[in-house]
């Protein structure tokens, strides 16, 4: 009797279970071509979709919306739309509808049964892509619309002490990478609004040089000349070029003014002749001699602005045409003259030549002249030189040749003296100079003449 019992319960299990899993055969054959229970993309619950229907109603939700919305770019000349649809905007929907299709393919079917009956939520998200490319062609339109180089105004002397100004112009400048930043974090998958606008972010360039500050330009502020009657040919020319290279520069506050930068290197190709230049303790020919009396006519004329150096050196001897320790000498390539505009103004250099008279102006603001200057050179040591005498015995007496010229040596101080509405407010030394003292060295013959004897006197016969 229990054996019996144990086989009809058997019978009953076997049944139960072949009932069960023929039950749980047809109700998961049913989902073989539907998205399982509790299966969402973003918020949108697919539980029982097919492929086709899921594709539609997250399409419909997500991908046409997408395709209406766009970014205004506002700038202060025009407006430039952005339509999502010209950046190839686009959700992943075909790859997330195949991943809900997919869930479940992997479980068997028991498990897919009890996934059928106590679903768990399976969420998938979307992910949002576009076409970088187009933003960055965007910004490079936007940027050729509003950038503009700020353009300097500038200064022309029309006659002597009047001056044309032309006006400055405020440059624009697009912040393509800030507005870059701001786009970027707009661009998104939000359906919140169709448009959304953004304010270009523009700055406003400033000229270097205003015309503000070019016409506080009002008067001439020191003056200096020199005369060059005497020169050569050659010379007068290098004099005359460099002079033309430096007239009309204009030195804003903060300005370095270097002569070898302004004039450049002196060449055959710009027109420079060869004249008497300075090598060592000698004066022999070089190309571009003579323009050292600019740059030294140009010292004296900043020295009475109350302008200082930067760089200025002297002669190994003194010049003729400036005082004693007022000269200054240039080579290009070695020594220059410099000076700095530390003024709050700017400055004007006029560089002209009359009647073999080299003249610079420096013309300022006004307010400049209620201070004076003097310039006063000291002799502290004059030494003169000696002069070495060679004899040579293959000249005749009376010959005589300068080897090497001689030149008085000299210590000397400059100082400035500063006035304020006449009186005297500074003294300070512009520098001491030394020139040292160069000996000459002079040949002269030895040989004594040969006299000649009488040619004695044949009588004429008639």
């Amino acid at each position: 009797m229990k054996k019996k019992a144990i086989i009809i319960l058997g019978v009953l299990v076997l049944l139960g279970t072949i009932t069960f899993t023929s039950y749980s055969y047809v109700k998961v054959k049913q989902w073989d071509s539907l998205i399982l229970p509790t299966v969402k993309i973003e918020n949108e619950d697919l539980t029982g979709k097919t492929k086709e229907e899921a594709q539609k109603i997250i399409a419909d939700k997500y991908s046409t919306p997408v395709l209406k919305k766009k970014i205004n770019i506002v700038t202060p000349e025009k407006k430039y739309i952005l339509d999502y649809s010209m950046l190839d905007a686009q959700y992943n929907i075909t790859e997330a509808v195949e991943e809900a299709i997919s869930y479940g393919r992997d479980m068997n079917m028991f498990q897919k049964y009890k996934a059928i009956q106590n679903p768990t939520l399976k969420q998938i998200n979307l992910t949002f892509k576009y076409n970088a490319k187009i933003v960055d062609q965007m910004l490079e339109d936007i940027a050729k619309d509003i950038n503009k180089k700020p353009v300097n105004a500038t200064i022309t002397m029309v006659s002597s002490g009047k001056f044309n100004v032309t006006n400055d112009v405020v440059g624009k400048e697009l912040e393509g990478d800030k507005l870059k930043n701001e786009i970027i974090s707009k661009v998104s998958g939000a359906l919140l609004d169709d448009v959304i606008n953004i304010q270009a972010p523009v700055k406003d360039l400033k000229p270097q040089v205003s015309a503000a500050t070019l016409r506080t330009i009002d008067t001439r502020i020191s003056s200096y000349s020199t005369n060059f009657a005497s020169s050569a040919e050659g010379r007068a020319i290098n004099i005359d070029l460099s002079t033309k290279s430096i007239n009309s520069t204009l030195l804003m506050p903060g300005d370095v003014f270097s002569f070898n930068g302004v004039v450049g290197e002196r060449t055959v190709q710009k027109g420079y002749q060869s004249a008497g230049i300075i090598i060592g303790d000698r004066l022999e020919q070089g190309l571009g001699g003579g323009i050292c009396q600019v740059s030294s006519t140009l010292y004296n004329a900043v020295l009475a602005t109350g302008l200082g150096s930067l760089e200025r050196i002297h002669h190994t001897f003194p010049s003729s045409y400036v005082p004693v320790g007022q000269d200054a000498t240039v080579d290009y390539g070695n020594l220059d003259y410099k000076f700095k505009n530390t003024f709050e103004y700017p400055i004007y250099i006029e560089g002209f030549i009359s009647n073999r008279n080299l003249y610079f102006n420096i013309y300022s603001s006004s307010v400049l002249n209620k201070r004076t200057y003097e310039i006063v050179n000291e002799i502290l040591e004059v030494t003169q030189p000696k002069t070495e005498i060679i004899e040579d015995p293959t000249k005749y007496e009376g010959d005589k040749e300068i080897l090497k010229t001689g030149y008085t040596g000299y210590k000397v101080k400059v100082t400035r003296k500063t006035y304020e509405n006449g009186k005297l407010i500074d003294t300070k030394v512009i520098n001491n100079d030394t020139y040292n003292v160069i000996n000459g060295i002079v040949k002269i013959g030895t040989k004594k003449k040969e006299s000649l004897a009488p040619v004695p006197q044949v009588p004429v016969t008639q």
